[in-house]
């Protein structure tokens, strides 16, 4: 292959791999999806209620986003009601998905959000829980044998957890080679209090536009 044609295959797998990373705002590495480690047992049950997000890779549906949570529900055996919410850090404004997932394996889940989705491949790997105070959850996807987009987070039962669940969950990712590089923190301070079943937010607490909105955004675009 002549050095014309290497960099037109070259600008057309950028350009490939750039429309793919817009379109699921995920974090993209070379090569396929690689191996990791799988639970051996995963008690479902003991998993569901409310996990709040310490920490996750960037993901399109929650840029801009605070007092990110999941709340998971029993419907059968290997059928889980999904519910993930977030409060919108411009606006104030709480705002939720609802979906469902099947349980396929040990801590495989399929998580579906569409009715056309199907829930036949994993996409929710639990990599690690105690179940009472973290959960690691991986996602990855093979684009090309070239490349794979992944997505981490580090799950808390607490908004702000103790220093040894977060330190538990980060040895997780170190045992399985998984970067810690392009963990963001979530911000869950000044959140709403959830209700009782932890579907929704109690109207007793204000859905304050916190600091990055009134202070960090008007001082960013002052010094521009």
């Amino acid at each position: 292959m002549n050095h014309h044609s290497s960099s037109h295959l070259l600008l057309l797998i950028s350009v490939v791999f750039g429309a793919v990373w817009v379109a699921h705002a995920q974090v993209p590495f070379p090569g396929k999806c690689p191996d990791v480690k799988l639970l051996d047992t995963f008690d479902a049950e003991a998993y569901m209620g409310v996990w709040y997000e310490y920490a996750a890779y960037p993901f399109a549906f929650e840029i801009g986003k605070k007092c990110i949570y999941a709340n998971y529900s029993l419907i059968d055996n290997s059928t889980v009601s999904v519910v993930n919410a977030a409060i919108n850090r411009f606006t104030g404004q709480p705002s939720n998905v609802t979906g469902q997932a099947k349980v396929l394996g040990p801590g495989q889940l399929a998580v579906a959000f569409y009715p056309t989705q199907p829930l036949t491949k994993a996409n929710y790997l639990v990599l690690g829980t105690d179940y009472e105070s973290y959960a690691v959850v991986y996602s990855c996807t093979s684009v090309t044998p070239l490349a794979n987009f992944k997505i981490v987070w580090i799950l808390t039962r607490q908004r702000e957890p103790s220093a040894e669940a977060v330190d538990a969950a980060r040895k997780i990712l170190e045992d399985n080679d998984v970067s810690q590089a392009f963990l963001i923190d979530t911000v869950q301070k000044n959140c709403p209090r959830l209700d009782g079943n932890g579907t929704g937010l109690t109207g007793e607490d204000g859905l304050d536009v916190d600091d990055f909105v009134s202070t960090t955004v008007p001082n960013a675009i002052e010094k521009a």
